[in-house]
């Protein structure tokens, strides 16, 4: 049975006022705190149309507010009914801020325990200083009874990966945790990251569309095996959480507060319990590549680059490209990946901007709702996949028809400032604050910038966007050898038109910096010279263009099926100087 969604808000509202609640939050987040959800918890899409990964809403009675960074506000202003929703930038005083406006004083609001963090949980109070505000927490999420139309989904139970893919066992990666915990003088580890779960275990499932997860928490003994708990495997004890947090016995165990769940934190409160919050121990090993992973990577990306030259090839070709839909050529693409027999799947709903809409930075082409393909202008596309060896992650700006000075200025600027970033060198204990203004210097000196993150980690088969490292203007952990991230800034013409140009890169040892870092490009693409004046770019960028073009031809090259696409591809790939 389908629902519009203001009978869907007037229903949430009938709920409030059962409860004798003021309001109700709905975070974008599931039990299992990731970017990715399945379609039976998008809960925030759900109740206010936006699709966004990131984001929370916040509905009272008489109003309702849809809050997200910088990277959706063009699409909350295209998705939201104004008539409804009010939409406002997550800024971290700008619920506060929100609820002021009503000037009410006194407020109990409701919240979804089970996909509430406990850090969350603990910050909750700091949301209004000068307003007086309640909490209830509810072990289930009223929205799952007031979506008739909610879809069910059906899991499978996980499978392992070769210990030749992931470079150790998970025997191994046990054992070496397990020691950390009797060094700590734990029990046990409680883990609830599910990326975290599924690279200790080597296990990857198909629970989400885009993100190879089995989805489950786990518990790490000091001594003895892994239980999983509320997942599914022939190779690992499998327990349900009620059981789990039943049978627990006394102890100090820790535990992650920015991913347990705060209904699951307060199922396990006993006095025989303690339980002792700290960053997860498995999120560096993680980042940190091993030599099998990044060979994986290495191999993922060629595979990626054959995939996506073959359609740029097509694209190039095609006598009447405009008369297709953005969310035809995501078909196409996803179907020219699909071609090589280590695709696992996409490793995010591909983001096909034409024109205007390439300015939207985590736009999503619609069927229905979408662009046809705009001559004389931008297409933005940002796309990757999951092989069997790696993941990838990659954004490429093309022209469709013929560019006009300003497009060609910005593309330059913006491939400037990639390049200084892919040609930096740094000292160990950098993080990628300091990397992040190297980035963008290019660009501040022509007057532009990017409302979002220069880059972000990579799993190896796990998440596209992985922590905890990342390149942006916050702080974060040094950069560390085997570290995989994105290198993606940007330019967007609100209206017009959006560039980005993305490779991923992998963090290595530098040859010309004592004990420092240097980065190797993995992703194997040409760029698009057409939108290059090289009089915008110095003599050491176009040195670093001409030689990423060298070994893009040589790798690609070989693999190519005619003289026609050989050629194409040299073209693409001839140097500027």
């Amino acid at each position: 049975m389908s629902q519009t969604l203001s009978h869907r808000l007037a229903a949430l509202r009938s709920f409030l006022a059962e409860q004798d609640l003021d309001g109700f939050v709905i975070w974008r987040d599931d039990m299992f705190m990731g970017e990715e959800v399945r379609p039976m918890d998008e809960r925030l899409a759900m109740i206010s149309g936006f699709t966004g990964s990131a984001g929370y809403a916040v509905i009272l009675q008489d109003r309702a507010a849809v809050f997200s960074d910088g990277r959706y506000h063009l699409q909350l202003e295209n998705q939201l009914d104004n008539t409804l929703w009010q939409w406002c930038d997550s800024a971290p005083d700008a619920m506060q801020n929100w609820l002021a406006e009503g000037q009410q004083t006194a407020l109990r609001l409701g919240y979804d325990a089970t996909t509430t963090s406990v850090a969350r949980y603990h910050k909750l109070p700091e949301i209004a200083e000068d307003a007086t505000l309640s909490w209830q927490g509810f072990a289930r999420n009223p929205l799952d009874d007031i979506w008739l139309d909610r879809p069910v989904h059906h899991r499978q139970a996980a499978y392992q990966l070769a210990s030749d893919i992931t470079g150790q066992s998970a025997e191994e990666k046990i054992t070496a945790l397990q020691a950390e915990l009797a060094a700590n003088g734990q029990e046990g580890l409680i883990i609830s990251a599910p990326d975290c779960i599924n690279w200790l275990l080597n296990i990857r499932g198909d629970d989400l569309a885009n993100t190879p997860f089995h989805l489950a928490f786990a518990f790490l003994p000091q001594q003895g095996n892994v239980v999983l708990i509320e997942g599914e495997s022939p190779d690992f004890e499998t327990v349900s959480w009620q059981d789990f947090c039943r049978t627990l016995p006394k102890g100090r165990y820790g535990f992650d507060e920015a991913t347990l769940p705060m209904a699951l934190f307060q199922a396990l409160e006993r006095p025989e319990i303690t339980l002792e919050p700290a960053p997860c121990p498995i999120y560096m090993p993680k980042a940190k590549k091993n030599a099998a992973e990044l060979a994986g990577f290495r191999e993922a990306h060629l595979r990626d680059a054959l995939s996506l030259c073959r359609f740029w090839f097509w694209l190039e070709q095609c006598q009447d490209i405009t008369d297709y839909q953005e969310t035809d050529l995501v078909a196409l693409l996803r179907e020219q990946r699909r071609k090589d027999d280590s695709y696992l799947c996409d490793s995010f709903d591909t983001i096909m901007g034409s024109g205007a809409n390439g300015a939207i930075i985590h736009y999503r082409a619609i069927e229905g709702k979408d662009s046809a393909i705009c001559q004389d202008n931008l297409l933005l596309i940002d796309s990757g996949a999951h092989y069997k060896t790696g993941t990838t992650d990659i954004t490429r700006t093309f022209i469709i028809g013929t560019p006009d000075d300003e497009m060609i200025s910005a593309y330059s600027a913006v491939l400037s400032a990639h390049i200084a970033l892919a040609r930096a060198h740094f000292p160990k204990g950098v993080n990628g604050a300091a990397l992040d203004a190297i980035c963008r210097a290019p660009l501040w000196a022509t007057g532009r910038d990017y409302a979002h993150g220069t880059g972000h980690g990579v799993g190896h088969i796990l998440s596209v966007h992985e922590g905890p490292a990342h390149i942006a203007k916050r702080s974060g952990p040094a950069l560390d050898k085997g570290m995989v991230l994105s290198n993606e800034p940007g330019f967007y013409e609100a209206g017009k038109w959006g560039i980005r140009l993305e490779n991923l890169v992998a963090v290595t040892p530098s040859k010309a910096l004592a004990d420092g870092f240097c980065f190797e490009t993995l992703t194997l693409v040409p760029f698009e010279q057409d939108l290059i004046d090289k009089t915008l770019l110095d003599s050491a960028a176009i040195q670093w263009l001409d030689h990423y073009h060298a070994v893009v031809f040589e790798a690609l090259a070989p693999h190519l099926e005619t003289d026609v696409m050989r050629h194409w591809l040299s073209q693409k790939c001839s140097p500027l100087l």
